[in-house]
């Protein structure tokens, strides 16, 4: 029998590992733009090209050479309520490789998107309700058409938070497998029993990721729109399958790293009256680089912010809706208090971004050339 940590962690992480080596080679390259850019020179693009391959051929190989008593994870999944999502992220891959090669109006990949999130979520799982305080267990019972304007808003907006962070080496594709093997760990089975196919997909994107980012800590090679969309893509339907078995506000919790950074970005911009669709670098983590923070200190921030996510959603898991929500509204709050005190001291600087502006005074020196690049991406 061939064991399954072979197929699903050793063969996606070394697809992965030797796609993205392809990948350097052959395609294509993100170029300075002698302003929002600062890379020194043009950096290959589309690893997430290496991610998603990775986690096909364990698909695959599964498929072929697992025992029939296993099943066949295609079969499973093209059977499950994970269908829709996974054909959001394939479409997300596909049209971030193709925003990559040819640089894709950001309205129309907006829309293409959001089309596509709306189909995953028709056909992939939605909340019916959903716990709050002054509700008690029932909680709110959400129509059938609100739940699937939430599936599909979520799956959008995650989607497109990933690929809004992928601005820094590791930080975007780092916290992404920090994120990943949390849910791995929320959907594990009990010990004895067979794994199920979310569980397997995810370790499967975990492993893949590791390959890719072999190369994205060393500055050479990023993940693109190929990447960040196709595994925000992911996350967001693993964590509609999560929020179904246990508690939206799991998910909701696991991801507070990225969304607090995101959403309060894009809410201060839109105070100050700056297009929310032209790429920018205002968001928390390029503070840290324009400070002179390596990408790989800043990743290691954002990994940290992850993993603490990562304990609390796993606790909210464990414990129920009523300890999920209480979480996920304490690091809510912690979040956006930081935040913002770093938004009042950036302004009494007269700095032009968002971030952690209570630090720049202490963090200030020196900066490379290669230590910031920008993202790009919208």
């Amino acid at each position: 029998m061939i064991p399954l940590s072979l197929v699903w962690a050793a063969l996606p992480l070394l697809t992965s590992f030797l796609v993205c080596a392809l990948m350097i080679r052959l395609g294509p390259k993100d170029a300075p733009d002698g302003g929002r850019k600062t890379q020194a020179r043009p950096v290959p693009s589309a690893g997430g090209l290496g991610v998603l391959a990775g986690i096909s051929a364990a698909l695959g190989a599964a498929s072929l050479l697992l025992p029939g008593g296993l099943g066949n994870p295609l079969i499973t999944l093209a059977q499950s309520a994970l269908a829709g999502p996974m054909l959001l992220v394939l479409i997300a891959g596909l049209l971030g490789f193709a925003d990559d090669k040819l640089n894709l109006p950001a309205g129309r990949k907006l829309l293409v998107l959001a089309a596509a999130s709306l189909f995953a979520a028709i056909y992939g799982p939605h909340v019916t309700q959903l716990w709050l305080p002054a509700l008690g267990e029932a909680g709110l019972a959400l129509p059938f058409v609100i739940g699937i304007v939430c599936a599909a808003l979520w799956l959008f907006v995650m989607a497109n938070a990933v690929n809004f962070m992928d601005g820094a080496n590791g930080i975007a594709m780092g916290s992404s497998a920090i994120l990943l093997a949390a849910l791995a760990v929320i959907v594990a089975p009990p010990p004895g029993a067979a794994p199920g196919i979310l569980f397997l997909l995810m370790i499967a994107a975990v492993a893949a990721l590791c390959g890719f980012l072999a190369w994205n800590l060393a500055g050479r090679l990023y993940a693109g729109d190929t990447g960040s969309l196709a595994i925000g893509a992911l996350i967001g339907g693993a964590g509609l399958s999560v929020a179904v078995i246990h508690s939206a506000w799991v998910p909701a919790t696991l991801v507070l790293p990225i969304l607090i950074d995101v959403f309060l970005t894009l809410i201060w911009r839109a105070r100050l009256r700056r297009p929310l669709m032209q790429a920018h670098r205002d968001h928390a983590y390029q503070l840290f680089l324009r400070a002179g923070w390596s990408h790989l200190k800043v990743a290691g921030l954002w990994w940290g912010f992850c993993l603490i996510t990562s304990l609390a959603a796993i606790t909210g898991a464990r414990q129920g809706a009523g300890t999920a929500f209480g979480l996920f509204a304490i690091l809510l709050g912690g979040g956006v208090a930081v935040f913002r005190s770093g938004q009042r001291a950036q302004r009494a600087l007269g700095e032009g971004g968002i971030g952690f502006g209570l630090l720049h005074g202490r963090l200030s020196g020196p900066r490379r050339a290669d230590q910031v690049h920008g993202m790009g991406q919208v």
